[in-house]
């Protein structure tokens, strides 16, 4: 290899590694660094925006638990306004205020059958309470002082015996009770197993009744009212605010008490004496609430990496994507940058090739783009410099030999004119009128077929033609074939060449020569809205169902004719279809109906001269009849 070879391969490669460097550097460390920073900073806004959400859901909850709480608390005042009794009917409601402690007392019922009257108005009294709402379990009434005495009152229309005083009161703290209290006072969830039979987890809510009667802020205590709220009106409040996951959402007051927890191991349990507060950390992230107005609190805590889980997942989609269109960023500048380098280095030894006078040799042209546009060029540059060379030597020498070509063209038909034209004045001057207009006939159309190359001719001309072949055609069989044409006169229509005598000669031939030679054949013009049809109609014995199908195939397919151990058939009606196809498109072309025994219609079917246009095939009709002989030997119906 020399000198210049080397320098050419180091040029090459040296390209290559450039556009493939260039490719990482510009797109795939830039796409890493940008990926990276945006997906930290999606990491962060999205836990900001997470905690600003568990936020206002935990706030949202607390408030709606604190409305809860505050129609519990308007129930539990009921026992003021309470104004019924079995002994004497609805009480005065100025003085309803009063009328529990007279219950309680029995001071207004008979000696005889107090503690029973009693007994049934304290139960009236709490169903009436545990009516105002469906989640309130059970209701009760405990009342120990010196005016009544220890009483104590249950009921719940969804367990009717109350079966463990003690427990209900061990839940209660009762011995502890705080009889001074005047707001309403939470209990921490409990069971309801001082009931026999339903068991349910509830809290309860009580408040102090007291005799009003008394100086004001030294008023005696009477009783104090328990509602047990069923747990599932927390549980179905909280699941309202639509908060889904792994996360605990925990209701607790300031002792530490559990309320309501959505891991149901929680609730009933202080938090505070067994040290199960969860604690912010790596792992977790937790929400508090200020205590509301009743002191609960909600407390959110989140499983960091069941919260961001999501986000993780995306963020290592992200990077395997990322490596995935790292490797196909390699691999493509690998792939584009030897596209781009071997056309060209097969370029430069091609031009050396045309340095050393070759100018046979071709780039391949494999692509439209600019490396397939500067092939091209480069072999049309390489074949016109061939040319320009070889003009001096050889173009005259081509030259002289097309014009001998031309002139031997010229004086073959003009021979055949004169001699046809001798042979018809013979007849004339022996008196032989009929010989002489059937040489007259059949010359001009020999002129119509080989005279001028002309692809479209006026209509009246085309059916000029043929009224000269029928003319011809009854000198033989003594005038047995009719035509009649129904063209309008006047149009200016210009038609493809010979596409009406095939069909007429193929009407005879195959149409009416089988019966007998006599019949007729009509041609029509019709003009339609967009296009001409142009219809060759004949009463000879038509077509079975069968042979029309073959006839359509025939059309369709790309064979010139019917092949038999003779000679082509149809070839007519094939060139004429084929043409029309060339000229104007598949649209267009020969339509066959044919009735067996009645007679065949061949409709041409041609653009409206208004909207006339030619789409020309690739394939010309030599072509297409190549080893034929038909294209010598010509139109065979």
């Amino acid at each position: 290899m020399g000198r210049e070879g080397i320098e050419k391969r180091k040029l090459t490669v040296s390209l290559y590694h450039k556009f493939a460097l260039a490719m990482i550097l510009l797109g795939l460390f830039p796409m890493l660094v940008l990926s990276t920073f945006t997906m930290n900073h999606m990491l962060e806004e999205y836990r900001s925006a997470l905690s600003a959400n568990y936020e206002q859901a935990a706030i949202h909850i607390s408030s709606s638990v604190e409305n809860m709480l505050t129609v519990y608390d308007s129930a539990s005042k009921s026992a003021y306004q309470y104004n019924f009794g079995i002994q004497n009917g609805p009480a005065d409601y100025s003085s309803s205020y009063n009328n529990l402690r007279q219950i309680l007392t029995g001071e207004i019922y008979e000696p005889e059958g107090r503690d029973f009257q009693r007994e049934m108005d304290m139960r009236l009294f709490l169903q009436n309470v545990e009516n105002m709402d469906g989640y309130i379990f059970a209701v009760h009434f405990a009342s120990d002082n010196e005016e009544t005495g220890e009483l104590f009152f249950h009921f719940s229309h969804r367990n009717t015996f109350f079966k463990d005083k003690g427990l209900f009161l061990e839940y209660m703290d009762y011995e502890n009770w705080d009889r001074d209290s005047k707001s309403l006072i939470l209990l921490p969830a409990h069971k309801t197993d001082y009931y026999n039979g339903l068991i349910r987890d509830v809290f309860t809510v009580a408040r102090n009744y007291y005799d009003l009667r008394g100086v004001v802020g030294k008023e005696k205590y009477v009783g104090t009212l328990f509602l047990d709220i069923d747990i599932e009106k927390l549980r179905l409040m909280f699941k309202k605010m639509h908060i889904e996951g792994t996360e605990n959402i925990l209701l607790v007051n300031g002792a530490g008490d559990c309320f309501y927890a959505s891991d149901g191991n929680f609730v009933g349990r202080n938090l505070e004496e067994e040290g199960a507060f969860p604690i912010s950390g790596e792992d977790t992230m937790v929400i508090s609430t200020p205590e509301n107005t009743y002191g609960l609190k909600v407390i959110i805590a989140i499983d960091t990496k069941e919260a961001f889980g999501k986000i993780a997942s995306m963020q290592f989609t992200m990077y395997v994507f990322l490596m995935a269109c790292a490797a196909a960023l390699l691999l493509a500048s690998i792939y584009f940058s030897r596209k781009l380098t071997q056309p060209i280095h097969h370029m430069m030894e091609q031009m050396g090739q045309v340095e050393s006078g070759n100018f046979d040799m071709e780039l391949p042209v494999e692509s439209h783009d600019e490396i397939g546009v500067l092939s091209a060029r480069f072999n049309h540059m390489s074949q016109e410099l061939k040319k320009y060379i070889n003009q001096v030597y050889v173009a005259q020498i081509k030259q002289n030999e097309a014009e001998l070509t031309a002139l031997k063209s010229q004086i073959y038909p003009h021979f055949l004119y004169n001699t046809l034209e001798i042979i018809r004045m013979s007849a004339v001057e022996n008196q032989d009128s009929q010989v002489s207009r059937m040489i007259e006939a059949l010359s001009e159309q020999i002129h119509y077929l080989i005279g001028p190359v002309q692809d479209m001719v006026p209509l009246e001309k085309e059916v000029d033609i043929v009224r000269k072949y029928i003319y011809l055609l009854n000198c033989r069989i003594s005038g047995k074939v009719h035509l009649s044409v129904q063209v309008p006169e006047g149009h200016e229509i210009l038609v493809p060449k010979l596409i009406l005598q095939p069909l007429v000669e193929n009407a005879y031939v195959h149409g009416i020569k089988p019966k007998n030679g006599r019949g007729s054949i009509m041609i029509e013009m019709l003009e339609r809205e967009n296009h001409l049809e142009l219809s060759v109609i004949d009463n000879g014995i038509g077509m079975k169902a069968e042979e029309t199908d073959r006839l359509e195939e025939l059309l369709a397919g790309e064979e010139p004719g019917i092949k038999n151990e003779y000679n082509w058939q149809s070839i007519g009606l094939k060139n004429v279809h084929d043409r029309i196809r060339y000229l104007y498109g598949e649209d267009y072309g020969i339509r066959v109906t044919s009735t067996a025994g009645v007679g065949t219609i061949v409709m041409v079917l041609l653009p409206h001269p208004d909207t006339m246009q030619y789409s020309f095939s690739e394939k010309s009709v030599p072509e297409i009849y190549a080893g034929t002989g038909q294209e010598k030997e010509g139109t065979d119906a």
